[in-house]
């Protein structure tokens, strides 16, 4: 029939199309390097056999003065380390790494309290992606019990906070290693 479009295609249909990979990262913090040093070193290492690679970027320890929620587990005093890894992964990839990052935060545990927490996320071009296990009205489900947050959005050349981002992650010496971060994914994605 003259006029009536084909039932198999519409200028409104969406394609889908893999995603592009991700620069993934780790925000770190114990009260003791010792523990926090070998959890880092066993999960750059470990997962998926080294697929993330060697840090290339490692901040120096910035004391977590932002918050206090993690005191009476870990003890005062927690300094906060980020690091970033130069092979990019797909995004779907992030829920395996919080389930890795969950088992070796557990390895470390004493009498059920954790020693390190290991935080992973990605930077890609239009933000910084966390992945938690808790559920928030504003997170996405990414499945086996990991959620995904948009902490960070990136606009007008610079990372701008959202009602639910982290007070660390707005701070200017983190906001640098953010953009250094971001810097190095356009970097690789160029070669």
């Amino acid at each position: 029939m003259e006029g009536v479009a084909s039932p198999s295609f519409s200028p409104d249909m969406s394609v889908l199309k893999p995603p592009p990979t991700m620069k993934f990262f780790l925000a770190a913090y114990a009260a003791d390097e010792e523990p926090l040093s070998r959890a880092i070193a066993e999960l750059s290492e470990g997962f998926r056999e080294g697929a993330l690679g060697a840090p290339d970027i490692v901040s120096e320890d910035i004391p977590l003065t932002e918050t206090s929620y993690y005191a009476p587990e870990m003890g005062p005093s927690l300094a906060k380390r980020y690091l970033s890894f130069p092979n990019h992964l797909s995004p779907e990839f992030l829920v395996d790494l919080k389930l890795y990052a969950i088992a070796t935060e557990s390895r470390y545990s004493v009498a059920g309290r954790r020693r390190v927490n290991l935080d992973p996320g990605y930077v890609f071009e239009g933000g910084l992606v966390l992945a938690t296990g808790k559920f928030s009205g504003h997170r996405l489900y990414l499945g086996r019990g990991v959620w995904g947050e948009l902490t960070l959005l990136y606009r007008r050349h610079a990372f701008e906070g959202l009602p639910w981002t982290y007070r660390d992650y707005l701070s200017p010496r983190v906001q640098a290693l953010l953009l250094e971060m971001r810097q190095k994914y356009f970097a690789k994605n160029r070669e």
